[in-house]
């Protein structure tokens, strides 16, 4: 008889409007401070980053695309996911909202000398002009 194999999957997410430009910057970082759970913090723990969607408003001069980088330390020098460009996908009502969402299937785990609180970042840039930052959202399974 076959094994059976349940995940189960997690959702953190952070609102806040954070003024975004073409450089990444650690005033325009979106911070997850309960990403990951109590238990996570135990010996061993393994997971998979699978989604991240961010949101925007007020896009402006020019900016149609966004890239992202999300890492285990304040100072964006520990990747989890390392740089990752989409064109942000324009509100069908209000052209100046938009989003982009990615598909990372990244592993990650407790036993990254780094990761050592439960907090990840999430590093956002345009390709050129303005917007705000207004939303991240990442999903995890174990």
């Amino acid at each position: 008889m076959p094994t059976r194999i349940t995940n189960f999957l997690h959702v953190s997410q952070t609102t806040g409007t954070t003024a975004l430009t073409n450089a990444y910057g650690t005033a325009r970082v979106h911070n997850l401070s309960e990403f990951l759970p109590d238990f996570a913090k135990a010996p061993s723990w393994v997971g998979i980053l699978e989604t991240l969607n961010v949101h925007v408003h007020a896009i402006a001069a020019g900016a149609t695309k966004l890239t992202v980088r999300v890492t285990a330390d304040a100072a964006g020098n520990e990747s989890i996911l390392p740089d990752t460009e989409a064109t942000i996908a324009t509100g069908i009502g209000a052209a100046a909202t938009g989003s982009v969402a990615f598909s990372a299937g990244v592993g990650m785990s407790n036993l990254n000398p780094v990761q050592t609180d439960t907090i990840v970042y999430v590093w956002v840039k345009t390709d050129a002009g303005t917007c705000n930052l207004k939303e991240t959202t990442i999903t995890w399974r174990e």
